[in-house]
């Protein structure tokens, strides 16, 4: 499980999105902007491929405040949504 140590300050957020993976789950955090306030974007999608090279319908995405605080949230639904389907993400890490 990750915790959100594992996860970089919002000055890195500021410059560069962030990929990383976890036992088959793959996600990709990022900096957005709507409505003029800013955001973080976290996406979650199964492997292989990197984020781009993933189809849009296997992607799921949910938005945070982009504020320090919320690293604890966003550590928190990644690992609720790995948890949720353990199995179809452990499936995943081993389709090369």
């Amino acid at each position: 499980m990750l915790k959100s140590s594992d996860l970089f300050h919002l000055s890195f957020y500021k410059k560069s999105p962030y990929t990383g993976s976890m036992e088959g789950m793959r996600f990709y955090i990022e900096k957005v902007q709507e409505n003029e306030t800013d955001l973080f974007r976290v996406w979650i999608f199964p492997g292989p491929f990197c984020f781009a090279k993933t189809k849009d319908d296997l992607k799921q995405s949910r938005t945070f405040p982009f504020a320090e605080e919320s690293l604890v949230q966003i550590t928190d639904w990644l690992n609720a949504q790995y948890t949720k389907r353990s199995t179809f993400w452990n499936q995943q890490k081993s389709i090369r």
